[in-house]
């Protein structure tokens, strides 16, 4: 079964590729933010997925997900935190990623 067909409440439309591989991201960058405690990065990643996704419990869970596999990774890997400049400008590409995915 695609993984497309299970996110997606029966009501409504299913997520595209595009719009879950930018959720993804945004997940990603939020598990490593939350490992470096760049709070106030972790507090702008929730605040844009609220301004952008639709209210889906299967879209926060996918967030979710990809949140605590991309923190636990980090630690598992000894990744070391990016700087804040590196992180900012990563941080605003996810951003457009998401705005062009969930563009109407």
């Amino acid at each position: 079964m695609s993984l497309l067909l299970l996110l997606q409440p029966v009501h409504a439309a299913p997520a595209t590729e595009a719009q879950l591989q930018a959720i993804a991201r945004m997940g990603e960058l939020n598990g490593v933010a939350l490992q470096c405690r760049f709070v106030d990065q972790v507090r702008r990643i929730k605040q844009e997925l609220i301004k952008r996704l639709p209210k889906q419990r299967a879209l926060g869970a996918w967030f979710e997900q990809k949140t605590n596999a991309a923190f636990t990774d980090f630690i598992n890997r000894g990744d070391r935190c990016p700087g804040l400049l590196e992180f900012e400008k990563d941080l605003e590409q996810a951003v457009a990623r998401l705005d062009e995915a969930f563009s109407p």
